[in-house]
C-alpha cells in the first residue's frame, strides 16, 4: 500500500548543515540565532599557528616514504590551540552548526549535506566531495600515479599543538592507539597518517582502564526500579570512570578537548532564539531545539568534569529561557515547544532530560522543579495526547518505519525515564504512562526502520536521525533500567545498518539518494560507537572514531569503548550487496583508505515505502574519482513546495518537481515520463570478494572486479528483460563501465541517458567523448560560501562506445527538466530549485525501438600516470554474458 502523509504534512528545512560562516580563507563571523555571532563552533582542536607542515601529499601517494605525516612534526609548535584553519577544517567544524532561517517561508533552496561530513550528497554539495587543498604536481591531469589513486588530502592538519601533545601523551600511558588522523576533509572524512597507524585486525583487545570505576547498582530490569541519578546513557561509575579514561586514550583526549572548547564558545553566546521555520506545522523549532540539545550536552558534560559552575550557570539560563521563565520571548500561538511539529517536542525533551538527570545532584531543589515541570508540561503531557488522539500520526503502522517514530519515542521515553519517581504522584504516573507506550510504540514501529540488510527505510541521510535517537533510546534504557527492555530482540539485524552508513558513504560523500533532510546540529552517527559496543564487533567504533562527526558529541565519551584496536579496514570487503527488495543497492570501491579511490554506488528498488522521501530513481549510481564526485544526486526539492510530501502515488505533486523526478536521476529516461512507482527491479550481484589489507595504501589486483545488473522494465511498464541497466568496475577497479540493454519494443519511442554532474563539460567534436573537469569545491555538502581548492584540474574522460551513431549532449547549466510541468507553490517559493553550476550529460536514442539497442559509456579518471590499459577500449559484452572474468 503506497504510504501516505496526513493532510497537515510535516515539512523541513532542506537547507544545508553548513553554513557561509566557513570560508576558504578563514573562519568568519556571522550572526546566529536571534542576532548572536556564531562563533567558535569545532569539532576538533584547532591547532597552533606556529605549525611549519610536515604532512605532505606526494603525487605518487600519501602513504609512501615520501610522505612525512609522523605525529613528532608540529608537535608543541606553538602554545595552547591556535586559530589556523585550512578549508577542510573550516567544513568540518561547520557539520551540525546550520545557518540560521528567519522568516516563515523563504527557505534556502540548497540541495543539503551530507554528512556527513554527515555528511553528503547534493549535488550542489556531494558531486565534490574531494579532499580540499591539494597539492598535485601535475595540474594537467590531476590524478594519482597509485593504483586507483594514491593521493591524500594535503590540507593541514587540525590536530596539532598541545592537543596532539596531550593525545599522543595519552596513547602511551594506556597502552592502546594513536590517533589515526590528524586532519579531516569538507565531508568529515580522515586523512589517516602514514606513521603509527595499528593495521592489525579490528578487535576489542586493548587494556581498558576502569580502576576508578565502581557501580555499587544492581540491574533491576524494571521500568519502574531505575538507577538513581544519573541514569540517562550514563552513570555515575562512568563519569567516574571517565578522567582516568581520558588520560589514558588519545581518542578521548582529543574529543574532551574539543567538547570543552565547544562549551566555553557556546557559554559567551546568546541563548537560542524561538524561530518557527516554515511555520508551526512547517519545520517548526526543530533547528531550535536541536541547537539547544548539543549545547546542553557540552555545557553538562564540561560542568561534570569541571565543576566550573559557569558552566552550570550557562546551561540553566538556557533551559529557563526554553522553558518561558525570563524576560526573553520563548513561544508563540499558546505553544512552547510546538507540538503541532512533534519532532520538536521530542528533541527539546531529551535536550531538558539530559541535563536534569546529568546534574541531578548538582541542581538545588528550585532548579530540579523548574526543569521536571518543563519537561512535563511542555514534553510529557502533550505526548500523552499524541499516543491518546490522531494527532499521533507518526505512531500508527503506516508512518513508523522512519525517523519520525524513533525521535519522538525516543525523545519522550528519555524524558520520562530522567523524572520518573521525582515530583509527585501525578508526576511519576504520566511517565510510567509514556514509558510504556513510548517503548511499546518503538518496538513495533522504530525497529522495523532498518531493513533485513541494515538499510534504513528512508534515504542515507534520514539514517541519521533514525538510528541516532534510536542509540540514545536503547542507551538510556540500559543505563536506567539494566537491559534494553527487550528492543534489540525486535529487529535482530539492526546492527547491520552500522554496515549500511559505511558502504553508502564515499570520498565524495554521501550516496545521498532521495531527501537529505534538515540541519543535523546534535545528530551524528556516533551511535556507530554504541552498536559495536553492544556487538562487540570493533569495525564500525574503529571507523567512526576518525570521522569528524565524532568528536564534538559528549555521548562519544560514554559509547566508545577504548580498547577498541586496528583498523577498521582490515579484511573489511571493498563491495557490498544490499538484497533487501524494499531497497535493493550496492557498493563498490577501489579502497577504503585511499582518498582518490573509485566509488561506485547503485540502487535499483521498488519505489515507494520511503516515508515519501524518495525519488524515482531506479538505475541510479553515482560515481567519485580523484577525489570528486563526477556522477551525483540532488537531493531535497524545496520542502515547502506545493504537496512536496503529500503521497506516493504516481499522480503525486511531488513527483513533478525535477529533482524528485526521473529525469532530475542518473538513469533513463522513456518516452519523456517518470518511472512507474510501482516497479520491482530484479537485481543480481558478482564480486570478486576481496578484502583490503591492513595496508594503507592497498591496491586491488587487475582481475579484481565487481558489476551490478538490474532489470528495470516494470519501472518502465515493459515486459521483463526489455530494459536492463549493468554497471561494473573494470581494469584493477581504475575504470567504470555503465552498459544499458533496451529491447525492440513498438511502445519505446524516445530514450534518454541523463547524469548529473558538477563538472565542466566539454565535448569531442564527434560528440563521442565528454571531458569533465574540476578544479576546486563550491559549496561541499551544499554549504554556502565555501570554496576549496582541487589543487589544480581533475578530470575525467566519459566516452560513448556502442552505439555508434550515439552522441553526448548537454542540458545546461543549469540543468533542467526535459518534460511536464512542476505543480506551481506558494508565493516566494519555487517549486523548482535552480541547479545553478549543474549539467546534464545526455544521450538521446530517438525513434521507435524497432530493434535492441546497447548503450556502452565508459568512465575513465585521468590518472597522473595512464597505463595502456587505462586508454584501451573495454570489451563488448552483452549483459547475459557478463562474469567476473568477462572483461579480462
Amino acid at each position: 500500500m503506497s504510504y501516505q502523509r496526513p493532510q497537515d504534512p510535516y515539512i523541513h528545512s532542506n537547507a544545508s548543515q553548513y553554513d557561509e560562516r566557513y570560508m576558504q580563507q578563514g573562519y568568519q563571523q556571522q550572526q546566529g540565532y536571534g542576532g548572536q555571532q556564531a562563533v567558535g563552533y569545532r569539532d576538533y582542536p584547532d591547532h597552533a599557528s606556529g605549525y611549519q607542515g610536515s604532512y605532505k601529499e606526494s603525487s605518487e601517494g600519501l602513504y609512501n616514504s615520501q610522505a612525512a605525516g609522523g605525529y613528532g612534526a608540529g608537535a608543541g609548535a606553538g602554545a595552547g590551540y591556535g586559530q589556523q584553519r585550512n578549508a577542510a577544517t573550516n567544513a568540518a567544524a561547520t557539520y551540525s552548526y546550520a545557518k540560521p532561517k528567519r522568516g516563515v517561508s523563504k527557505w534556502i533552496k540548497i540541495g543539503v549535506p551530507l554528512l556527513i561530513l554527515i555528511i553528503a550528497g547534493a549535488v550542489v554539495g556531494g558531486i565534490f566531495g574531494a579532499r580540499a587543498a591539494r597539492d598535485n604536481k601535475n595540474n594537467s591531469s590531476g590524478g594519482s600515479s597509485g593504483g586507483s589513486g594514491g593521493t591524500g588530502s594535503g590540507s593541514t592538519p587540525n590536530v596539532q599543538g598541545a592537543a596532539l601533545t596531550a593525545a599522543q601523551q595519552a596513547a602511551k600511558n594506556g597502552g592502546n592507539n594513536m590517533l589515526f588522523y590528524q586532519g579531516t576533509d569538507p565531508y568529515g572524512n580522515p586523512s589517516f597518517v602514514s606513521n603509527n597507524v595499528d593495521t592489525s585486525a579490528p578487535a576489542y583487545s586493548g587494556t581498558a582502564h576502569n580502576q576508578s570505576c565502581s557501580d555499587s547498582w544492581t540491574p533491576t530490569n524494571s521500568l519502574t526500579n531505575l538507577r538513581p541519578h544519573p541514569r540517562i546513557m550514563t552513570t555515575q561509575a562512568e563519569w567516574d570512570c571517565l578522567p582516568n579514561k581520558i588520560a589514558n586514550d588519545a581518542y578521548l583526549t582529543v574529543w574532551n578537548s574539543t567538547i570543552f572548547n565547544n562549551a566555553t564558545n557556546w557559554a559567551g553566546q546568546p541563548t537560542v532564539a524561538y524561530i518557527a521555520d516554515g511555520g508551526f506545522t512547517g519545520s517548526g523549532i526543530l533547528d531550535v531545539s536541536r541547537n539547544i540539545q548539543q549545547r546542553v550536552k557540552a555545557w553538562a558534560y564540561a560542568y561534570k568534569l569541571s565543576n566550573n559552575t559557569m558552566y552550570k550557570d550557562r546551561l540553566y539560563l538556557e533551559l529557563n529561557t526554553a522553558a518561558g521563565n525570563t524576560a526573553t520571548p520563548f513561544g508563540q500561538n499558546g505553544t512552547r515547544w510546538n507540538a503541532a511539529h512533534f519532532l520538536d517536542v521530542a528533541e527539546m525533551t531529551a535536550a531538558f532530560a539530559m541535563a536534569y538527570d546529568w546534574l541531578y545532584n548538582d541542581w538545588n531543589s528550585t532548579e530540579q522543579t523548574m526543569i521536571r515541570n518543563a519537561i512535563l508540561q511542555y514534553g510529557l503531557y502533550p505526548g500523552l495526547n499524541q499516543y491518546a488522539t490522531a494527532d499521533g500520526w507518526w505512531k500508527l503502522p503506516a508512518n513508523g518505519d522512519g525517523n519520525w517514530n524513533c525521535v519522538c519515542n525516543g525523545g519522550l521515553l528519555t524524558g520520562a525515564l530522567a523524572i520518573r519517581g521525582d515530583g509527585d504522584a501525578n508526576a511519576t504516573a504520566t511517565a510510567d504512562s509514556i514509558i510504556n507506550s513510548a517503548l511499546t510504540n518503538m518496538k513495533a514501529n522504530c525497529m522495523r526502520g532498518a531493513y533485513d540488510d541494515g538499510t534504513w527505510t528512508e534515504t542515507a541521510n534520514y539514517w541519521y536521525f533514525g538510528t541516532n535517537a534510536q542509540g540514545r533510546a536503547l542507551s538510556a534504557l540500559i543505563s536506567a533500567t539494566g537491559t534494553d527492555q527487550d528492543l534489540m530482540a525486535q529487529n535482530p539485524n539492526w546492527y547491520k545498518t552500522s554496515a549500511f552508513h559505511m558502504y553508502v558513504s564515499g570520498p565524495g560523500g554521501l550516496f545521498a539518494y532521495g531527501d537529505n533532510g534538515p540541519n543535523k546540529f546534535a545528530t551524528t552517527a556516533n551511535q556507530l560507537m554504541l552498536y559495536s559496543k553492544l556487538s562487540g564487533d570493533a569495525v564500525p567504533a574503529l571507523y567512526q572514531r576518525d570521522r569528524a562527526d565524532a568528536s564534538f558529541d559528549p555521548l562519544s565519551m560514554f559509547w566508545y569503548e577504548p580498547t577498541a584496536k586496528g583498523a577498521y579496514w582490515n579484511g573489511l570487503p571493498l563491495d557490498r550487496f544490499f538484497d533487501d527488495t524494499r531497497g535493493s543497492w550496492a557498493s563498490m570501491r577501489s579502497s577504503w583508505t585511499d582518498p582518490s579511490a573509485v566509488y561506485v554506488g547503485i540502487k535499483s528498488s521498488n519505489l515507494t515505502g520511503h516515508q515519501t522521501h524518495g525519488d524515482l530513481d531506479a538505475g541510479d549510481f553515482v560515481i567519485d574519482a580523484l577525489g570528486t564526485r563526477w556522477a551525483g544526486e540532488y537531493g531535497s526539492g524545496n520542502y515547502l513546495s506545493t504537496d512536496y510530501f503529500s503521497n506516493e502515488t504516481q499522480g503525486s505533486a511531488r513527483w513533478t518537481y525535477y529533482r524528485k523526478a526521473t529525469d532530475g536521476q542518473n538513469t533513463l529516461t522513456i518516452n519523456m515520463q517518470n518511472q512507474d512507482v510501482n516497479c520491482q527491479p530484479t537485481n543480481t550481484f558478482a564480486s570478486t570478494g576481496v578484502s583490503q589489507s591492513g595496508d594503507l595504501s592497498f591496491k586491488p589486483a587487475t582481475t579484481d572486479a565487481a558489476q551490478f545488473i538490474t532489470d528495470m522494465s516494470s519501472c518502465y511498464s515493459q515486459p521483463s528483460g526489455t530494459v536492463r541497466r549493468g554497471i561494473r568496475m573494470l581494469n584493477g577497479r581504475r575504470q567504470v563501465l555503465v552498459q544499458d540493454e533496451i529491447g525492440q519494443s513498438s511502445q519505446i519511442t524516445d530514450v534518454q541517458w541523463r547524469v548529473q554532474t558538477n563538472g565542466t563539460i566539454s565535448l569531442s567534436s564527434d560528440g563521442k567523448t565528454a571531458t569533465l573537469t574540476q578544479s576546486s569545491l563550491t559549496d561541499p555538502n551544499a554549504a554556502t560560501g565555501l570554496k576549496a581548492s582541487l589543487g589544480g584540474t581533475k578530470t575525467m574522460k566519459v566516452q560513448i562506445l556502442s552505439p555508434s551513431n550515439a552522441v553526448f549532449t548537454v542540458d545546461g547549466p543549469p540543468a533542467e527538466r526535459i518534460y511536464g510541468v512542476a505543480v506551481a507553490s506558494g508565493p516566494g517559493e519555487d517549486s523548482d530549485i535552480p541547479n545553478t553550476g549543474m549539467s546534464a550529460l545526455q544521450i538521446r536514442l530517438g525513434g521507435t525501438q524497432s530493434g535492441a539497442q546497447t548503450v556502452q559509456v565508459v568512465w575513465q579518471p585521468q590518472w597522473d600516470s595512464l597505463s595502456a590499459a587505462d586508454q584501451a577500449t573495454p570489451k563488448s559484452v552483452p549483459l547475459s554474458q557478463w562474469n567476473l572474468t568477462s572483461h579480462n
